[in-house]
């Protein structure tokens, strides 16, 4: 018998929601229509409500957050400018450089405290636009829950302080916020306490949200009007891309939201579990659902990822910590099969 997967790599494995089924079985042609034209009805409905949710002005559907952060630059700068990335985020290592090769922008990168911008260090980065030899800075991009240090979030506390640090020194403010409801939901703060101070925001429905395509990016009617251009010519103008955005409409229900609660217990769980049954590391309970396993450096982590695969477990390596991604699709029961099957193979190094 084949064993069963229990898929912990990424929030990018889910799948649809018996909801979201239904809506697009009883999905008609009266629901679709051009959207290069932007006369796609469902299209524009879940743009509209994208926007409500943020209260921002417009919303504009991408085919991935990548595509939609990248618009976010494009529509904000000038090809020469300089842009702050923090060091580990995603616009700056996983992107594909785009923002250099496409954008032709330089990144700036800052270093952070677990992915939260220290105000003051951020100010000695500044370039002086009146110096020939320097690119003018012009935009700052945060990420929001921060991927590569286990989903931690930025609160709105400190936006506030990039907000005001941002105009300060006239800089265009991005939060690349593909899982932004994670962050709201594990701070207990409306959407609308984060995206008050921002310019810009990415938010994904292809993780946490469990749709199978798309990301939306949400600012003022000007700044969408340009993405809306850019993304044409990045070859994103979508046809009928209703049929994409039904998914979304249900994902954004609040009780959907709410389930990201689930993943946020189902991930410290499985922290408090591992903290229990070994001793070779210890594990921080994360904010959200995104795990990090700090291994001792000599540890045989081919050995391990190896093990976890024979047992039916997925996970990422990155660097002697191994990623667990709690999701739509996995449960309590899952958690504690992972966290005995970890145990066992510890046992045997």
């Amino acid at each position: 018998m084949k064993k069963a997967i229990i898929d912990l790599r990424s929030d990018t494995v889910t799948k649809p929601s018996p909801q979201m089924w239904e809506m697009i079985k009883t999905m008609t042609n009266d629901q679709l229509g051009d959207d290069v034209y932007q006369e796609d009805p469902t299209v524009n409905a879940l743009e509209e409500k994208s926007a409500k949710i943020f209260e921002k002005e417009a919303a504009l559907l991408c085919t991935s957050g990548t595509q939609a952060n990248l618009l976010s630059l494009l529509a904000q700068t000038t090809p020469g400018d300089e842009v702050l990335f923090e060091t580990r985020s995603h616009m700056a290592l996983y992107e594909v450089g785009s923002a250099s090769r496409i954008a032709g922008l330089s990144p700036w990168l800052y270093q952070s405290n677990h992915g939260i911008p220290d105000v003051e260090a951020l100010k000695k980065l500044i370039r002086d636009r009146e110096d020939i030899h320097q690119p003018p800075t012009t935009l700052i991009a945060i990420e929001n829950t921060h991927n590569w240090y286990g989903g931690k979030t930025i609160t709105p506390e400190t936006l506030k302080l990039l907000r005001e640090f941002s105009d300060a020194h006239f800089l265009k403010f991005h939060m690349d916020g593909a899982r932004i409801f994670n962050a709201a939901l594990a701070l207990n703060r409306p959407i609308t306490d984060f995206s008050q101070y921002i310019d810009s925001l990415m938010f994904c429905f292809s993780k946490g949200l469990s749709c199978p395509i798309g990301s939306m990016l949400v600012g003022s009617r000007k700044f969408i009007s340009k993405a809306r251009k850019f993304r044409k010519m990045l070859g994103g103008g979508m046809r009928q891309a209703g049929i994409i955005a039904i998914f979304g409409l249900v994902a954004l229900e609040k009780p959907w939201i709410d389930r990201l609660k689930e993943d946020h217990t189902n991930a410290q769980l499985l922290a408090r579990l591992l903290n229990e049954q070994q001793d070779l590391f210890q594990v921080e309970i994360p904010d959200t659902n995104i795990l990090l396993v700090n291994f001792p450096r000599k540890t045989p982590m081919s050995q391990i990822m190896n093990q976890l695969a024979e047992n039916g477990v997925l996970a990422l390596n990155i660097d002697n910590q191994i990623r667990f991604v709690t999701h739509y699709g996995i449960n309590s029961e899952d958690v504690i099969k992972v966290s005995h099957i970890i145990s066992d193979i510890i046992q045997t190094l």
